[in-house]
């Protein structure tokens, strides 16, 4: 069933049907200002009746660019995301340099990304990197999934040489 654009009625898509949108749509989830612009862009509201929505939804605390880059690093963080990853998507979803920076504080410093990495490839590794019996292999593997998990090199490093080691004793039991 395809969407259509709300209306109040009277003004089609004019301010109070785009603030009820916008409303509906900030129920499910915080979004960031870029996010909630391009949804109600989306569903044919004009840019005047956007602007006005949007100063409203801030002004009443609705729409904070900031609690929500901080939001989603903490859910990232969880799931085993490393920082650049976190940054990117923070980025991608308009957040500001400065509320990026903010919002990767709660990433922790090095030694708390070089845990979660480790984390990640031993859930990884228990999973499914015993099938493969070339070791070369097996590490190629484990860099790229770091890497693709927004782990930084030199955390992806540390880690892989600990990585390294642990493959090795495995192997001789």
């Amino acid at each position: 069933m395809k969407r259509t654009a709300p209306t109040d009625g009277k003004t089609g898509n004019g301010p109070s049907a785009a603030m009820a949108c916008a409303l509906r749509i900030l129920t499910r989830r915080d979004h960031t200002e870029k996010e909630l612009f391009a949804k109600l862009c989306q569903k044919g509201f004009g840019r005047k009746a956007i602007a006005e929505t949007l100063a409203r939804c801030k002004e009443l605390g609705y729409l904070n660019d900031a609690r929500t880059a901080e939001i989603m690093a903490r859910q990232m963080v969880g799931k085993g995301y490393g920082a650049i990853r976190i940054q990117h998507t923070l980025s991608q979803k308009g957040v500001d340099e400065r509320q990026i920076q903010r919002a990767m504080a709660c990433c922790g410093d090095d030694h708390d990304q070089v845990q979660c990495a480790q984390q990640m490839l031993e859930k990884k590794r228990a999973l499914a990197w015993r099938r493969e019996t070339d070791p070369q292999k097996r590490l190629q593997k484990a860099r790229r999934y770091l890497a693709g998990r927004g782990f930084p090199a030199e955390i992806v490093n540390q880690v892989i040489g600990a990585f390294r080691t642990l493959d090795t004793i495995d192997e001789g039991n």
